[in-house]
């Protein structure tokens, strides 16, 4: 039996959360500076959820192993995490310590979106710097009448900085490029992450990477020790097992979502790649009670 995701939104966060000293929560918004005694309250080691809305994790001590939509992460102290909306995030082993500031946000511009979990470390003038816009942004909701405005100005400000965090990262990259074979490996597996659900041969990605696919093939070995094909099944297997054990789909409609051409090939290949059937696997999970999807 697949595991029954839990839709963690606001008003059920609202519900849960006993904490008001260092916790605002509406149906709109969600600001903590101390979230210790939430996680305790609220979230569940092993208890799958899906995030309603954008949020951004300062973590301030301990670290947290999770899942989030089937990629292992580690939060740790002093890194800054932005995870979008709709993602599926599980707990599965954290520290007694562990303590993060936390906001959610949801309908701000374009450009301070993320698309994937994504975990930075700071620097201490970067930390300090986020630290302080988390302290205007909890000042700001605890002052009444509440000011959306002035609140979702702050929240842009904050992404727009952690873009800039981002961007500098990307240039130390630039400023000490890597190998052309590297290159080559960084941009397929981007490509995989994009595209595996749908498209299985490595001619469609040689031909994103103007490369042949020989060529393609021979580097990627190289560079990572593993084929390109392996790259391609291993995302493919991670995104059925995402749905074998979040969800409740029949077999043959995950067939169809990873552009199988029936569930009989879907299972075979399944089955080659982990040694267990579609069925068997999702059988061998644990069962969950939640709220259903």
């Amino acid at each position: 039996m697949a595991k029954t995701i839990e839709n963690l939104t606001r008003k059920i966060v609202a519900a849960l959360v006993r904490d008001n000293n260092n916790t605002y929560v509406s149906e709109d918004l969600f600001v903590a500076m101390n979230v210790r005694q939430f996680w305790l309250n609220v979230l569940r080691t092993g208890q799958p959820y899906r995030m309603a809305g954008s949020c951004v994790m300062r973590v301030i001590s301990g670290r947290v192993h999770c899942m989030v939509s089937m990629v292992p992460y580690d939060f740790e102290e002093g890194t800054v995490v932005v995870i979008p909306a709709n993602t599926i995030f599980e707990i599965e082993e954290i520290d007694d310590d562990f303590n993060v500031q936390v906001f959610s946000f949801r309908e701000l511009p374009e450009e301070t979106a993320y698309k994937e979990c994504t975990v930075l470390s700071l620097n201490e003038d970067d930390w300090q710097l986020t630290g302080e816009y988390f302290e205007l942004l909890w000042h700001t909701v605890r002052r009444q009448p509440l000011s959306l405005p002035a609140l979702r100005a702050l929240q842009t400000a904050l992404l727009l900085e952690l873009h800039v965090i981002y961007n500098k990262e990307a240039e130390e990259q630039r400023l000490h490029p890597i190998g052309r074979r590297e290159d080559v490996l960084r941009r397929f597996i981007a490509l995989v992450n994009e595209y595996a659900a749908r498209e299985h041969v490595i001619a469609f990605y040689a031909d994103r990477l103007c490369l042949t696919p020989n060529y393609l093939g021979a580097v990627i070995r190289e560079a990572s020790g593993q084929t390109a094909m392996q790259w391609i099944h291993r995302y493919i297997i991670r995104q059925a097992k995402l749905q074998l054990k979040y969800s409740d789909q029949p077999i043959w409609q995950i067939a169809e979502n990873l552009n199988f051409a029936n569930s009989s090939f879907f299972c075979k290949f399944f089955k080659r790649e982990t040694g267990l059937t579609p069925a068997a696997f999702r059988k061998s999970q644990p069962a969950y009670t939640g709220t259903p999807v």
